[in-house]
């Protein structure tokens, strides 16, 4: 079953399951499933995937490649070329033990590196599309081997082109240009992200900024522990709502008469960015409220986690309750970050969102 290779512990079987080690596996794994015209799903760490109980009905193929490259630059950038496969954390680390910046504040996601790309992920003003040069993919149909630019995945907050259901490619490695570390940019991101409070002194190393952070995600249930269920989760299963200033403004305002406070909010590229986690608390779920075999988080009320033998199901009928309640409450529609597999592929999400 899926379960076995999700954070989540959720999810039916497969029709076939493959391991794709280089690209020749790939490109072997990809030409059986169009002769047998099976459906295919790329499959990473499943750090970000909830799967239907039902499972998938064609074959899944377990990127593997976990090869590194690091060159020094004459500027002092670093490159690191990076297979599809590798944990995006390893990276993180060893890129802090060289002392290089742009991905440390993005210490303790799990996943792999494709993943890192598809999503776009991001932590604490980081994100990967800031230090991305470019990735190899190979057509799924065609099984030639192209050259990705920043241009041709849109970066977008949080998505890629290649989040899309009929993206096309598959990632098979990526280089990122990783600047040198700057101690006092680091104690700007401390104060500015509320770090300060943690540490006696502030970070003078790459190193000991990720320790900050993994402390902080870890206080937050954001890093995976096999015996903590509290953690297995797909991560934030919302995005935070990004509403323009005007339109954040007015569901300020509102807030201050019913509540007396104001909602947290913070400047977006488009707008406002709002936080999804607290609307979530003030529309009456707490952390650890429990549905069936699903949670919240005892932690962190933007993680949805399985208790011990939730289903999909149980997953998908918390997860309305939730948009339901905040969308009462504040009048705001909160979108899953979460992938879904279904039976056919990606889907989205089968829950309603109210406009």
């Amino acid at each position: 079953p899926l379960s076995k290779h999700t954070m989540m512990h959720i999810g039916g079987c497969a029709k076939k399951f493959v391991y794709a080690h280089d690209d020749e596996q790939l490109a072997n794994a990809l030409a059986d499933a169009q002769s047998e015209n099976d459906r295919v799903f790329i499959l990473g760490a499943g750090s970000n995937l909830l799967v239907s109980d039902d499972g998938f009905d064609g074959v899944v193929v377990k990127m593997a490649d976990d090869s590194v490259e690091w060159t020094p630059q004459d500027d002092g950038y670093m490159l690191v070329t990076i297979g599809a496969g590798a944990l995006f954390d390893e990276i993180v680390a060893t890129a802090c033990e060289k002392n290089c910046g742009g991905i440390e504040c993005m210490s303790g996601i799990p996943g792999t590196l494709g993943g890192a790309i598809v999503q776009n992920i991001g932590a604490y003003g980081q994100e990967i599309s800031e230090v991305f040069v470019s990735a190899q993919a190979m057509h799924k149909q065609s099984l030639e081997t192209v050259t990705l630019t920043p241009q041709d995945l849109a970066f977008a907050y949080r998505t890629t082109a290649l989040k899309t259901p009929d993206n096309p490619y598959v990632v098979l490695r990526a280089t990122l240009r990783l600047p040198p570390f700057v101690a006092e940019d680091a104690v700007r991101r401390c104060i500015e992200r509320n770090f300060a409070r943690m540490v006696a002194q502030p970070p003078k190393t790459a190193t000991e900024l990720r320790h900050i952070v993994l402390k902080t995600r870890r206080s937050k249930g954001m890093c995976y522990d096999t015996d903590d269920f509290n953690t297995h989760s797909v991560g934030s299963f919302f995005v935070n709502p990004i509403l323009s200033e005007k339109e954040a403004q007015r569901h300020n305002a509102a807030n201050i008469i019913r509540n007396h406070k104001s909602m947290p909010m913070f400047p977006a590229e488009n707008g406002m960015k709002l936080s999804a986690a607290w609307l979530i608390e003030q529309s009456d779920f707490t952390r650890g409220f429990i549905h069936k075999g699903a949670a919240l988080s005892a932690y962190h009320t933007l993680a949805i986690v399985n208790r011990s033998d939730a289903s999909c199901a149980d997953v998908l009928e918390l997860a309305q309750l939730i948009v339901k309640g905040v969308f009462k409450r504040f009048h705001i529609t909160l979108s899953p970050e979460v992938v879904y597999l279904g039976k056919t592929g990606i889907e989205q999400l089968p829950i309603s969102l109210p406009k």
